[in-house]
């Protein structure tokens, strides 16, 4: 955990380099994160909708991959994949796990409520996105009950965002006795309003008897991590 906040602040520390970047017209990938990503992995991250989040990310698969934490990796809330080709994309070689109904909201989270986002994806759009989608496993259906065999895996990384409170509660339930030491685990829309604050109520009651804290992430939906002791 101080290894990802030292980086991130030591990325935002050249905030005069930044301004003097944009005043002779350089964009914004000559400065984030330089010190830590080559030129393309940078471009790549501001070509994104929120560089500070797949920023983030990106750190953290450095760092599971540079002190060879175990385990495999997983999304929970894929809708069209853009999170998951990113994670896949740099750490190839292991294991990727994908569960979403890959059909919106199933109506067991709503609470009587509509919520018609996310409807216009699908796995196979899903796995053309992605490319080579060698070592992604897809768990298509309702969560948790799609989770299938996992008695024996292990995870390094987890990525939530299900949005919804019950999803979220399961999956923090589900994923962190499976998680190695040191291992991620991200929540999206945590510092947001999204769905009553759903996942930020769904975090404080699954980690107020853990000896986790979370950490915000200054990110476009507040994102917040914790890392496994």
């Amino acid at each position: 955990m101080l290894n990802l906040l030292q980086s991130l602040l030591r990325s935002f520390s050249f905030r005069d380099e930044k301004k003097a970047a944009q005043s002779s017209g350089s964009p914004t990938s000559d400065w984030f994160l330089r010190s830590f990503l080559t030129d393309e992995e940078r471009h790549a991250l501001v070509a994104t909708d929120d560089p500070v989040r797949f920023g983030s990310v990106s750190l953290a698969l450095r760092d599971i991959g540079e002190n060879a934490i175990p385990g495999a990796l997983a999304e929970c809330g894929v809708y069209r994949g853009a999170m998951s080709k990113f994670i896949h994309d740099r750490a190839p070689e292991r294991t990727l796990y994908l569960f979403d109904t890959f059909s919106g909201f199933d109506a067991r989270d709503l609470d009587g409520r509509s919520d018609e986002r996310f409807r216009d994806t699908s796995v196979e759009g899903v796995l053309s996105y992605i490319g080579n989608s060698e070592h992604v496993v897809v768990r298509k259906g309702h969560f948790p009950a799609s989770v299938g065999e996992l008695e024996t895996e292990q995870f390094a990384l987890v990525m939530i965002d299900f949005d919804k409170y019950q999803p979220t509660l399961a999956a923090l339930t589900l994923f962190y006795p499976r998680m190695s030491r040191g291992g991620y685990v991200f929540l999206h829309d945590v510092n947001s309003p999204e769905s009553d604050w759903a996942c930020s109520r769904a975090l404080n009651e699954f980690l107020k008897d853990k000896p986790e804290k979370p950490v915000a992430v200054p990110d476009m939906w507040g994102t917040s991590l914790f890392r496994k002791i």
